[in-house]
């Protein structure tokens, strides 16, 4: 009777010891866990809050304007958000807008974003002029200067020959396109970009005068002095 007696308390107690031990481990777990999710709650409230790099149109950017365009007449602004703000492919290295033009109209404050741009090869005439800037066609033959050398994106000297006399027209002009076609002999339709007061003279000088194209070094050009020449400048 006493042994029996004994194994029940033994039993009621062991019963109740490993009940108290499975309590303090659930507290225990419970407390892990909790632990764990705050850790956790707080790296992601840090993570979203973190300061990111981003660009930011700082006016319309209409669709078709070249990346470099933008970049060179600074049409964005470096900034930084809150990473819970910062849109899906936002864009942050001013690099990645080479080679691509905006394919839809970005507006003031948004952000610039790859979905926004599309690989380019070409850029359009009228995207590469601004202001009082402006494009215009002129005729070319392909005989006279290196016509046939010049390159969209090149920087020439226009000389203008005109009744025995030829003459520095025009230093430093930027060429924006050449002829895709050329012509029997070479010419065809040079683009340059003039400013908006010379467009008349530009194109009095096409109708009458014979043009030529001197190219300019790519990098390091010095100022093309006045110069003008004759037959009696060439016997003297």
């Amino acid at each position: 009777m006493s042994n029996t007696l004994t194994s029940k308390v033994s039993g009621r107690m062991s019963s109740r010891g490993w009940a108290i031990a499975l309590g303090i481990g659930a507290i225990a777990l419970a407390a892990i866990l909790l632990v764990v999710y705050l850790d956790r709650y707080r790296s992601q409230v840090s993570g979203e809050s973190a300061p990111t790099p981003v660009l930011v149109a700082k006016r319309l950017i209409p669709a078709g304007t070249p990346g470099t365009l933008i970049a060179t007449e600074q049409m964005y602004a470096p900034t930084t958000l809150p990473n819970k703000e910062v849109e899906v492919g936002a864009i942050a290295d001013p690099a990645y807008l080479s080679g691509r033009a905006a394919s839809v109209d970005i507006f003031p404050g948004a952000q610039l974003t790859a979905a926004s741009f599309a690989a380019t090869d070409t850029a359009s005439v009228d995207s590469q002029i601004t202001g009082t800037e402006r494009a215009i066609s002129i005729s070319i033959d392909g005989v006279h200067g290196s016509s046939s050398q010049v390159m969209p994106g090149d920087s020439v000297d226009v000389y203008l020959s005109v009744a025995g006399t030829v003459r520095l027209f025009e230093p430093n002009v930027k060429v924006l396109t050449t002829p895709t076609v050329p012509g029997p002999a070479g010419g065809g339709n040079l683009i340059v970009r003039i400013d908006t007061a010379d467009a008349a003279r530009w194109a009095f000088a096409n109708d009458n005068a014979q043009f030529w194209f001197v190219l300019r070094p790519v990098v390091g050009a010095k100022q093309t002095k006045k110069s003008t020449a004759t037959a009696a400048t060439l016997l003297r």
